[in-house]
């Protein structure tokens, strides 16, 4: 947005930049971050942002001046503490929505998105084929519980994969009705802390012990799923990620199962 000199996610350091969310392909080392208060908090934790950084954490659904232009965070539904921005010129009441990341339906560990209309639209695409329709979100809740229970009855170990941030809480969200023991990587369980208070129930988070991980539902990032603790042990697999409706997901991500839970809008 060059007229009212705020660049919107970008990837590369800018004076004024507006951070839809915390994941790090929307994260710079900006000198003026304009973010959501947990959004801010999570930033903190999972990228050590230095002293230069000033963060200017706005309310939800509250008008802020910019300028020759207002201001407005609106829930984006994509992970928690995600925020859409909705901007209005002062001198002509013209408007402009930027989505970032969102995702329409309710989730289980972000608010739901609320759209407001606007004169230009600038909205992100990630699943935007027309192949992509993903299943009603109690379906895919029902089959993360499914398959940790019939996993478990195998005498075998659940081993459920997801990005640290958002998607193993919306796992952990799902598993919280099984009364099953979790086990989680370092990560998720540090990210978890941050967001807990502003989630519903969640299952009691154990630290990983490879020896004591039978019994157990493990939840883990996908980048650390080949670890040799994790190899020997006797687990199932299952990648939960909104590419799971690819016809060679499977074959990519060698799991035995998928599960097509996005934080994106199909």
């Amino acid at each position: 947005m060059p007229e009212a000199d705020l660049w919107l996610d970008p990837p590369f350091a800018a004076e004024h930049a507006f951070v839809s969310h915390a994941h790090s392909d929307h994260v710079g080392r900006h000198r003026h971050v304009y973010c959501t208060a947990l959004t801010e908090a999570i930033m903190r934790e999972r990228y050590r942002i230095g002293k230069k950084t000033v963060f200017h954490s706005l309310p939800l659904r509250t008008p802020t001046p910019w300028g020759d232009w207002e201001m407005n965070l609106l829930p984006a539904g994509h992970i928690a503490g995600s925020a859409m921005l909705h901007l209005t010129r002062k001198t002509d009441g013209s408007t402009l929505l930027y989505t970032g990341d969102y995702k329409l339906s309710q989730g289980l560990s972000a608010e739901r998105c609320e759209l407001r209309c606007a004169d230009v639209l600038i909205m992100e695409t990630t699943f935007g084929r027309p192949h992509y329709c993903f299943p009603p979100r109690q379906t895919v809740i029902d089959q993360i519980r499914t398959f940790a229970s019939q996993t478990l009855s195998q005498q075998k170990i659940p081993l459920l994969l997801g990005y640290s941030l958002g998607k193993a809480q919306e796992i952990l969200a799902a598993l919280s009705g099984l009364d099953v023991p979790v086990m989680a990587h370092e990560s998720v369980i540090k990210m978890t802390q941050i967001i807990a208070p502003h989630m519903g129930p969640l299952p009691t988070l154990l630290p990983f012990d490879a020896a004591q991980a039978t019994g157990h539902v493990l939840v883990f990032p996908p980048h650390v799923s080949r670890t040799t603790k994790l190899q020997s042990l006797p687990t199932r697999k299952a990648m939960v990620t909104g590419w799971a409706l690819d016809a060679r997901a499977k074959y990519q991500y060698r799991v035995d199962e998928l599960i097509p839970l996005s934080d994106h809008a199909d």
